[in-house]
């Protein structure tokens, strides 16, 4: 008869003691175990993904600007942009080098950038500004680079500051060859919250309509005189268009250019020329005070001195963006649609806090008005053009 095989028990059964295999597998198994309890519980649902940071239209079109840039097209406008760049160094260099260039507002913004600009192409620069430790620094920055350049504080909102310099001018330099009637105060206030400030329009004059027409009057007998001479003002694209809160400042810089436009064929025949630039929005410390911009394109102060730059190179009678001719000739042709179109921006965008006040009544918060996006600025334009109509 067939018998069944038993296992021999005798080495598990006489020794209590586990061999290290065993140790081994047991150690294994009790942090398998571990492990298993220390998993978090399963849910059903994935791990939220990293959220990313939101894309402004700004930021989109700095991606899209930096992968132009990159691209072989942009880099052959770059180098092209390089070259004509050299090539109106050099014009502007024949232009001015050894010329008396007086730059008002030369302290900061578009005033300094132009100041460098022309103390590099080998003009002596005289500036004018009101603060003298910031017009010293732009006086130090031009020797270093080995360019010439004298400074004077005066405040030329003052007429006897201005007749002081004038004469200062004259008794050092004997001459002025170019004339760039920089400097400028501009406010940005409805007519309706103006009505007990008549002191800004008093303010925007002096400085840019009597304190410009002051130098123009102090230099412009030697021009005549020695048969040369040109003489800059920088007007704003607003005269063109005519922007609503803008009456002030606008109104100054128009009585400027009214009066350039008749000097001009009076002095044509002396070779003495001027040149208005309507100069768009621009990035300088004149605008800080009006938060809203920050939200607007602008152009950089060194971008506006090249318009500047233009200017001194070709003389022409007027330096304009085409949106500021097309505001000018949108004036000229419709002007009932255009008052139309300034209505809505006009209702569009609210007084800032610093020309209501910090605490105007029954004045809504700028930041609380404001579009916070291209789509609620079309909602807020379309809810204002069909005013009246539930959206």
């Amino acid at each position: 008869m067939a018998t069944r095989s038993t296992p021999n028990k005798t080495a598990s059964s006489t020794s209590g003691v586990k061999t290290g295999t065993q140790k081994d597998a047991a150690a294994g198994r009790s942090t398998a175990r571990a492990a298993v309890r220390s998993r978090p519980p399963k849910t059903g649902k994935p791990a939220p993904a990293e959220a990313k940071p939101a894309r402004t239209p700004r930021s989109m079109l700095d991606s899209v600007s930096q992968a132009i840039e990159a691209s072989a097209l942009g880099k052959a406008g770059a180098a092209a942009s390089a070259i004509a760049r050299s090539r109106r160094a050099s014009a502007l260099g024949r232009r001015v080098r050894n010329k008396h260039v007086v730059v008002t507002g030369a302290s900061s913004g578009i005033g300094q950038d132009c100041a460098l600009k022309l103390a590099a192409a080998g003009a002596t620069v005289i500036l004018a500004a009101r603060t003298p430790q910031k017009l010293q620094d732009t006086v130090d920055r031009i020797r270093a680079d080995g360019g010439k350049a004298h400074a004077y504080a005066c405040d030329l909102s003052e007429m006897a500051d201005c007749e002081r310099f004038v004469a200062a001018v004259l008794a050092e330099h004997r001459h002025v060859d170019i004339l760039i009637n920089n400097a400028g105060r501009s406010i940005r206030r409805s007519v309706r919250s103006s009505f007990d400030r008549f002191h800004d329009y008093e303010r925007t004059m002096q400085l840019n309509y009597f304190g410009a027409l002051k130098l123009i009057f102090g230099f412009a007998p030697a021009m005549l005189e020695r048969q040369n001479g040109h003489i800059i003002n920088i007007s704003s694209i607003g005269v063109l268009a005519s922007p609503p809160r803008f009456s002030a400042y606008v109104a100054s810089k128009a009585a400027l250019d009214a009066f350039s436009l008749c000097a001009a064929s009076e002095f044509a025949d002396a070779n003495v020329r001027f040149t208005t630039i309507n100069m768009p929005l621009v990035r300088t410390p004149m605008i800080a005070p009006t938060k809203l911009y920050d939200a607007f394109p602008a152009l950089t102060p060194d971008e506006a001195a090249e318009l500047v730059m233009t200017a001194v190179i070709d003389k022409p009678k007027r330096v304009a963006t085409g949106l500021g001719r097309a505001g000018a000739v949108a004036q000229a042709m419709a002007p009932g649609i255009s008052e139309f179109v300034l209505n809505q921006a006009f209702r569009l965008f609210p007084e800032s806090a610093a020309a209501r006040g910090a605490n105007g009544p029954g004045q809504a918060d700028e930041s609380e008005t404001l579009p916070t996006d291209p789509v609620d600025l079309a909602r807020k334009l379309f809810a204002q053009v069909f005013g009246g109509v539930y959206w």
